[in-house]
């Protein structure tokens, strides 16, 4: 033991330690209790900076008019202004935000805690006029706000008269990977909407190579009454995420009614912590095209109110879902589309439409026809939501398509699909699993082999068997169960006040709630390798490294000998600083010189990158 501890004393005074910036590390918090929050108030990491009443909240005017005004005629484009040096706003300054302000690449913007942007949409002028700030490819932005003085961009419009849709958003553009559905991994796409920005088609392009890139700083955030809609169904979303990659830090962001998604995640792999989707139109959280992120602790709470309008249409129709998450468009079956959206989603609480202590057969027909699901995996996706509540839905869990059939981790219904070894070795699991579910009694429909309340499926082959196979696993017993109705769907059973109606809503776990047990960090293969612990580090410092090479070279490859299910790379204070699933090796690019661990289901070792 002495012999170890002197070589890693040796090992820290050589090699140069990893920074342990936020922005480097990533660590998922084992809890005991499912959801956002724990019982403790003294833990409530909503307080202080959230702000559930904010049509009411009274806003100081602008007293800055120009920094982020795109509309000035004295610009060279009018409707856009670049930032193409470092600019740090000022935090005694309220700032109107006009037209696109556009971050270039190199430059950063820096906001203050503290600091309030006011900002005014208006798609009747000529240029338009969109209200956005786009971060592009290679810029950055650093919001550092706190839990006393959080950043907020919110209406120009006064008390009383801000809606859904007054501006536009925030858009953070990355390096990072990103699928496309013509088969090749593609790194210069367009977001959705910006090819209809006839002054500049430049705008708001996403893609490369490199999931770890760095888009900057987001924390302490307040977005509100965002969402333009540049065309039918092409509108910006409250926090729009494009391959950002794993090396920008976003945590302790609150979305409000946001006329699309609350947030929209595209390929990349950022992680985020402490996320709030308030009363938006569309969906809640939203995953595309190759997103393989980690989100631990988010809430939404949906009114049923707030609905996509666009519901009825005859093509094109959206409903309001809690999660929704998409591979690519065609979602084809094919190696070319990888990487698979696989991200992961830990100790959410979902609050749907249906109030506490009514059923989804008492909202009105549009509402009913509106919204639908507590998550919504299609097109070939392979999401993971664990250690989650789920209250007040239709139907909770709808697998939409064949393919995401075959993508589940249940070997009884991917028996019954048409396995493809080959592929599908490739692919992420689709986990469902320790989620406490309440109230699926709520369904307005007969229950039948499509829909039962607990699951809904659509587009699927042979569909009956297949739906038992589902449902038979969502209802499993075992370390991996769901926890369903273990109470009745009323007040005082699950959360202390989750009512969209509350102007103080309180998602802590009520005394005696289920709530308060049944999350699991140890049995989840998606989840074990993506947490340590200071035993671990140890046991890895003394253990022998079939990982070769060892050391390895800075920007190079570690190879596992064997292909695994999962695995984690930790600094040695245990933050976990690269992930990944269905591997053989690990590319090792981006990392500082210095001593790391890697962790398997089975053991880990340590290695030294020089």
């Amino acid at each position: 033991m002495k012999k170890n501890l002197l070589f890693t004393l040796v090992l820290l005074s050589v090699f140069c330690m990893p920074s342990l910036s936020a922005q480097s590390g990533f660590r998922f918090v084992k809890t005991s209790y499912v959801g956002a929050l724990d019982a403790d108030a003294a833990k409530d990491w909503t307080k202080g900076w959230t702000n559930f009443d904010p049509k009411t909240t009274t806003y100081p005017a602008p007293t800055d008019t120009t920094t982020l005004n795109g509309m000035l005629t004295s610009l060279p484009v009018r409707g856009e202004r670049f930032i193409t040096s470092n600019l740090t706003l000022d935090a005694t300054k309220v700032y109107l935000l006009k037209g696109f302000i556009v971050v270039k690449s190199g430059a950063k913007l820096t906001i203050p805690a503290g600091t309030v942007i006011r900002a005014t949409a208006d798609l009747a002028t000529t240029p338009k006029n969109y209200a956005t700030l786009v971060v592009e490819r290679g810029a950055q932005i650093e919001i550092t706000g706190t839990a006393a003085n959080p950043v907020v961009f919110t209406s120009a419009k006064d008390a009383g008269k801000r809606e859904r849709a007054d501006w536009g958003g925030l858009v953070i553009c990355g390096r990072g990977i990103h699928n496309l559905l013509n088969g090749t991994t593609n790194n210069n796409v367009q977001l959705e909407g910006f090819n209809k920005v006839t002054f500049d088609p430049s705008i708001g392009f996403i893609g490369g190579t490199d999931n770890t890139d760095n888009s900057g700083i987001i924390r302490y955030l307040r977005l509100e009454f965002g969402g333009l809609a540049f065309d039918v169904n092409q509108e910006i979303n409250g926090l729009t995420l494009g391959a950002v990659g794993s090396a920008t830090e976003v945590r302790n962001v609150q979305v409000s009614f946001s006329n699309d998604d609350s947030f929209e995640w595209f390929g990349g792999a950022v992680n985020s912590n402490n996320l709030i989707a308030f009363k938006g139109t569309d969906d809640d959280f939203d995953t595309d095209n190759g997103y393989s992120g980690l989100n631990q602790f988010g809430i939404a709470i949906r009114d049923s109110a707030y609905y996509d309008g666009t519901y009825a249409l005859p093509s094109g129709a959206s409903t309001s879902e809690g999660f929704e998450s998409d591979n690519e468009a065609t979602g084809t079956a094919s190696l070319a589309r990888f990487p698979f959206t696989s991200a992961v989603f830990s100790n959410y609480t979902m609050v749907g439409p249906v109030p506490v202590g009514t059923t989804y057969s008492q909202l009105n027909s549009v509402a009913r026809a509106a919204f639908r699901r507590g998550a919504r995996i299609r097109r070939n996706s392979s999401l993971r939501i664990v250690n989650t509540i789920f209250m007040g839905y239709r139907n909770f869990l709808m697998i939409d398509g064949d393919s995401c059939v075959r993508n589940t981790n249940l070997p009884a219904a991917y028996a019954l699909t048409n396995p493809n070894t080959a592929v599908d070795v490739q692919k992420k699991q689709i986990f469902f699993t320790n989620n406490l579910i309440v109230n699926t009694a709520a369904a307005s429909s007969p229950v039948d082999s499509t829909a039962n309340g607990l699951l809904e499926f659509a587009r699927i082959s042979r569909g009956t068997a297949k739906f038992a196979a589902v449902n038979a696993g969502l209802r499993q017993t075992g370390p991996l169960a769901n926890n369903i109705n273990p109470v009745a769907f009323t007040a005082g059973t699950v959360l202390v006040n989750p009512l969209a109606s509350s102007t103080a809503p309180d998602f802590r776990p009520v005394a005696g709630s289920p709530a308060l047990a049944g999350a699991n960090f140890t049995d989840n293969p998606i989840l074990v390798n993506l947490t340590t612990s200071l035993r671990e580090i140890q046991r890895a410092l003394a253990a022998a490294n079939p990982v070769y090479p060892n050391p390895v070279s800075a920007n190079g490859v570690l190879n596992f000998g064997k292909q695994v299910v999962s695995y984690g790379i930790f600094n040695i204070n245990g933050q976990l600083i690269r992930y990944g699933f269905e591997a053989d090796h690990a590319t090792l690019e981006g990392l500082e010189k210095g001593m790391y661990i890697v962790k398997f289901e089975d053991h880990a070792q340590r290695f030294i990158v020089q």
